[in-house]
């Protein structure tokens, strides 16, 4: 579980290999903890991870809710198979495109995997940037077991669609803007799920949460947030990804992907940032210099949510990258 008691420490340098090398002290003077490192996208996470599981003999599970699906391998940055022999990876690959998937589903499947890794004395690194994943998981949330209620769906999806997304967001925004802060205003799934929970309890997500707080995480857990400062330079990084993505074929994966699947539009994994750009373009909706900078766009403003998210907890220890340091 987090350490409550322990203040934020922060470790800001202009070497990544300093940061690194940090944050294998800390983990090895923590060996009854499980390492989490998180962070906004293309900060790194998944570099120090692997660097972390060759240098200790751990195992790395992954926490980012893009890389469960399988196929989805350039747009979401998933290991490459060289990647996947050096270390052993779990919770990658576990969907098809159009198999809906949540929070509570992540939780309930990564349980009895830390719980195996762990008693088999293989130490698990958690690695991604899906906050709503992590969150659940340092702060021990559980999740209510409400039946689906169709009749509540189509009534709660009808209202957002008439009252519309952005207009929809703002709403949970004065509501819970803990809640809004975690999802994307386009994100129409999970602001229709927002207002379904709303209506079923009475409770906003983030009032759910707090309750379901009080039983406790059920692992030790030492949490890494590899950052960059200044952010325009995490921002640079993030358009030479998304540059690299394209060049290294995005848009061809997708056709293959829109072939496997012929009813992709109604697919979660084609809702992805890159992807759903990638769609768009394929069907000539728009350029591909277009899709491209939309991507990036659209990658900066989640980088933005992730870092919201971030700076609200104290149980992070910050690995700060700064590049004008």
């Amino acid at each position: 579980m987090p350490d409550a008691d322990r203040a934020p420490e922060t470790y800001r340098t202009s070497s990544l290999d300093d940061l690194f090398c940090r944050t294998k002290e800390i983990v090895r003077s923590r060996p009854d903890a499980v390492p989490v490192i998180t962070g906004p996208t293309a900060a790194g996470k998944s570099s120090l991870a692997m660097r972390l599981a060759l240098e200790t003999g751990g195992e790395i599970v992954n926490c980012d809710a893009m890389q469960i699906y399988r196929g989805f391998d350039i747009g979401s940055a998933k290991p490459d198979l060289e990647e996947r022999r050096q270390v052993v990876h779990h919770m990658l690959d576990i969907r098809d495109a159009c198999d809906s998937y949540s929070v509570a589903k992540y939780v309930e499947e990564v349980t009895p995997v830390l719980q195996l890794l762990l008693r088999e004395k293989r130490r698990p690194i958690l690695c991604g940037g899906s906050v709503q994943y992590i969150s659940a998981l340092l702060d021990g949330l559980l999740f209510p077991d409400l039946a689906v209620d169709s009749d509540l769906r189509a009534s709660v999806t009808l209202e957002v669609e008439t009252r519309g997304l952005p207009a929809s967001w703002e709403l949970i925004a004065a509501i819970d803007p803990e809640a809004a802060s975690a999802i994307a205003p386009a994100d129409k799934r999970r602001i229709i799920r927002f207002f379904e929970l709303y209506r079923q309890t009475g409770m906003t997500k983030t009032a759910l949460n707090e309750l379901s707080r009080s039983q406790g995480a059920k692992f030790r857990f030492i949490s890494f947030w590899l950052d960059w400062h200044p952010r325009k330079a995490l921002y640079q990084k993030i358009n030479q990804r998304v540059r690299t993505m394209y060049d290294q074929g995005l848009l061809e994966e997708t056709r293959a992907l829109m072939r496997q699947y012929p009813s992709y539009k109604d697919c979660p994994a084609f809702r992805g940032i890159g992807y759903r750009e990638a769609v768009q373009h394929i069907e000539g909706r728009i350029t591909e210099s277009e899709a491209r900078e939309q991507t990036a766009q659209s990658t900066r403003r989640y980088a933005k949510r992730q870092q919201t998210w971030l700076r609200k907890r104290d149980d992070l220890i910050l690995l700060l990258y700064d590049t004008l340091f």
